[in-house]
């Protein structure tokens, strides 16, 4: 399976979600590539590499750009760039699938929609995962609401909450799971990854 996370707002977790799902799936066993094709490098940065190749993640490997070859994996990654640029195009037509994830807030849903408009074949899309949700807040509630209201079951169940140990993990050079493993933030990814698991199968059928 190849995956793609895009969204075009920055700051909304989107390389905190590529990291640590591709994590949870080296983590279960499985061979996986994660393909950092934003110019800052932020994914490599998260997991402390820098010029592409093993993690300290076992079964997990970095490269820049555009991977050569996937055959090897089982899974590969590709962390988008915060924008609908020709690397982001050309990310989904290379996935298998792609996420959109999503700050619950009122300006990330009229991003939304301008990201959707950008897309060619929506058939590929496999849905919107909340992240950075700020359960204290009355407003995020109605967003979500909006959000499943409009858009039903491609919004994730799974919500990834505000975890600090998730920024901390990043400074580490760490998925979630090597730096924190009994964590809410991990608890949430691993969910996460059964949940993508699910709607592959349910897609597939």
């Amino acid at each position: 399976m190849i995956l793609a996370l895009i969204n075009n707002k920055g700051g909304v977790g989107k390389t905190t979600t590529a990291v640590n799902l591709a994590a949870a799936y080296a983590r279960a066993g499985c061979k996986t590539l994660l393909a950092d094709l934003d110019s800052q490098g932020s994914a490599s940065l998260h997991l402390g590499v820098r010029e592409g190749g093993p993690t300290q993640v076992p079964n997990l490997d970095v490269c820049l750009g555009f991977p050569e070859n996937t055959r090897d994996y089982q899974h590969v990654f590709l962390d988008c760039p915060p924008a609908l640029s020709p690397l982001t195009s050309q990310a989904l037509e290379l996935c298998d699938r792609f996420l959109v994830p999503l700050q619950p807030q009122y300006l990330a849903m009229e991003g939304l929609a301008n990201l959707l408009r950008f897309v060619e074949n929506p058939s590929r899309w496999l849905g919107i995962v909340l992240t950075m949700v700020d359960g204290r807040a009355r407003v995020t509630h109605e967003i979500i609401a909006l959000l499943r209201q409009r858009f039903g079951d491609k919004v994730f169940q799974t919500e990834i909450k505000n975890n600090v140990r998730l920024s901390e993990a990043a400074s580490f050079g760490q998925s979630i799971f090597e730096y924190d493993s009994r964590c809410p933030g991990a608890k949430l990814y691993a969910q996460l990854k059964e949940e993508v698991d699910q709607k592959c199968r349910v897609l597939a059928v």
